[in-house]
């Protein structure tokens, strides 16, 4: 687990502390001071075992410390039993403080806040920008003097925030003052107790259920209400989430009502624009499932809207929170991957088993009605979550309608293909559907460096956890191993227990980060959003036009809206009007009714049992 990180910013110098009777202050002379170093850091700091080595490894090895003007000692009795380290970082032009430790038989004495305030006095003669120190919550005797010294939290890694508040509450201190990694203000957080929870209503109660289950269990939100308008589903949500304190509606207009900070959008794919864009105009937050649009005009009104509210607008791309795929990302920002080159991502479902379920036997459902490239998100999506990189133009490629799709009686064909152009000219390759005979969830990237991937959902590995990684320290060396990555981080433990690999708690932990007010957030805003999806409505067209490239419209710039404003070409006919396009590019196949009539049974044996 990441270690706390505390700082001291600059201010008006403190008041130097005069040590009780019989203590002094001395600094590293000789050799002979490393076994009294090492005997005041064991329990914490140093294991018994290490010696003299952990002295070279933490003091020694550093060329920024001064061993006889950074490396101080408490004295007692003629003997060192405490021992603290402050130098300049000159790289980053900080005051670190080091190795704060005090011997076992000397603890519980008030000794620590004297070790920090030698440290901040010979800190102070040094022209640097503020102090800092890592330490553990563990360590609560240290922790609580660096608090009394003028310390305070840093934001700078996952859960920081949330183990702070406990933090707190341990010492009953109700508030600090919080900071970014480059020193300037986050907020002033509070203890855990009274710190306030984000207010989140569900609409949808089927997908919805993983965002309600995160209020459920987590300190930092609360679950205030509900809507579907499936009353079988609203009903079940109400017998498990029901506590007195959430309200239940099948009114969306009623539903809006209520004090919430945020609306999860978790119903109908094809129909998060128009509720978001109600949520948007009645002054609510958004954290919206796929999909983000139907259309071009959609989208246009969509970005103009969260442009127009100021509010928040996330989206919901799951896959680019699994392990494998969060760890590439985190990768490829540290430069390991070097400059990006190609990826591949592939969602491949066979859905047939579950199809009656997803489409509650109804002909016209969405997911009947969808063309092949409509789900391209799951596939695409963390490919560009990783890069960070727009995509400017695709090439489509429909798979036939097949059996399976007329089973289940879905319009579409069985998958679709597209081949992607990047802003730095990097290609990528996305596959996805949900009627191939066999499912796959995998993502590969290539860099400069080397490769990564993640394993496919049919090895023994498992797709949600395992990365390959095979990439040089430096260009053109070509003389690297492959090995598994840990994809493990501070958040995994609590995470693995939600769905889809543990990507649904951070959705919905990052979009409370965000909604906290923190820049760090890890969210996908609108922009972003249309950068996984429109690929997928461009590819289509590619096809329909016979398999040529089709550039991909940017609307973060606002000249190109116009163009797009009045586009309504879909496979909706409610939606698209006189713009409709079927949902197979060589027109939408005949369904025999009695596919759906037997859909319909087993729909309906479901519920009986």
């Amino acid at each position: 687990m990441a270690q706390l990180k505390m700082y001291r910013l600059p201010a008006d110098p403190v008041e130097k502390l005069i040590l009780p009777e019989g203590y002094t202050v001395s600094n590293y002379k000789t050799e002979d001071d490393k076994l009294a170093w090492c005997e005041i850091c064991k329990n914490g700091l140093v294991d018994d075992d290490a010696g003299k080595e952990k002295f070279d490894e933490c003091i020694t090895s550093n060329s920024d410390i001064k061993l006889s003007e950074d490396v101080f000692f408490i004295d007692h009795n003629g003997e060192h039993i405490g021992t603290i380290t402050a130098y300049h970082d000159t790289k980053e032009n900080i005051g670190q403080v080091h190795m704060v430790g005090i011997r076992t038989d000397y603890r519980g004495r008030g000794l620590g806040k004297y070790l920090n305030n030698i440290a901040i006095q010979h800190l102070e003669k040094k022209p640097v920008r503020f102090f800092r120190l890592t330490t553990d919550e563990w360590r609560k005797g240290a922790v609580k003097s660096y608090l009394t010294a003028g310390f305070i939290p840093v934001e700078y890694d996952l859960g920081m925030q949330d183990r702070w508040e406990k933090v707190l509450e341990d010492y009953n201190i109700e508030s600090v003052q919080m900071v970014y990694e480059d020193a300037t203000p986050y907020k002033v957080i509070y203890k855990k107790s009274i710190a306030p929870k984000i207010k989140f209503g569900v609409l949808g109660a089927g997908r919805g259920q993983s965002m309600m289950e995160y209020c459920s269990n987590c300190d930092n939100a609360e679950l205030v209400a509900v809507c579907d308008c499936y009353e079988p589903l609203l009903k079940e949500a109400e017998e498990k989430y029901g506590n007195g304190k959430t309200k239940f509606f099948s009114d969306f207009d009623e539903f809006l009502k209520e004090d919430m900070d945020c609306v999860v959008l978790a119903n109908f794919a094809n129909e998060h624009q128009p509720y978001a864009i109600k949520c948007l105009k009645a002054g609510k937050n958004v954290l919206s499932e796929l999909l983000p649009v139907q259309t071009m005009a959609q989208a246009v009104e969509l970005v103009e809207t969260i442009e127009e509210t100021g509010k928040i607008y996330a989206y919901v791309e799951n896959c680019c929170f699994m392990p494998a795929p969060k760890k590439m990302k985190e990768l490829y920002l540290e430069g390991m991957l070097g400059s990006f080159e190609y990826g591949e991502g592939e969602y491949m479902h066979n859905c047939e088993d579950g199809w009656d379920i997803l489409t509650r036997a109804e002909p016209t459902h969405w997911r009947n009605t969808m063309s092949a490239f409509y789900y391209c998100t799951h596939s695409l999506g963390p490919l560009i979550h990783i890069t960070g990189l727009r995509p400017v133009s695709v090439t489509g490629f429909e798979a036939p309608h097949n059996a399976r799709m007329q089973r289940m009686g879905a319009l579409g064909g069985a998958f679709g293909v597209e081949i992607v152009t990047l802003e730095n000219g990097a290609i990528l390759k996305s596959t996805h559907g949900v009627g191939p005979s066999k499912n796959s969830t995998w993502y590969t990237i290539y860099g400069s460096k080397g490769r990564m991937e993640s394993a496919r959902v049919d090895t023994e590995k498992g797709e949600y956890g395992t990365l390959y990684v095979n990439c040089d320290k430096n260009e053109g060396d070509n003389n690297s191993k492959p090995y598994i990555e840990d994809v493990s981080d501070d958040l995994s433990e609590v995470a693995e227990k939600a769905g889809h690999g543990g990507s649904d708690y951070h959705i919905m932990y990052n979009m409370v980060t965000k909604l906290r007010g923190n820049r760090n957030a890890d969210v996908i805003d609108i922009y972003e959003a249309l950068d996984m999806f429109l690929p997928g409505m461009f590819a289509y067209r590619s096809v329909l036009a016979g398999g040529i490239p089709m550039e991909i419209p940017n609307l973060r710039n606002k000249e190109e809206r116009d163009k797009w404003r009045n586009d309504t070409q879909c496979t909706d006919p409610a939606v698209a009007g006189d713009m409709y396009i079927p949902s197979y590019s060589k027109g939408n196949p005949k369904i025999p009714p009695e596919n759906y009539a037997r859909l319909k049974e087993i729909f309906d044996s479901r519920k009986k049992d």
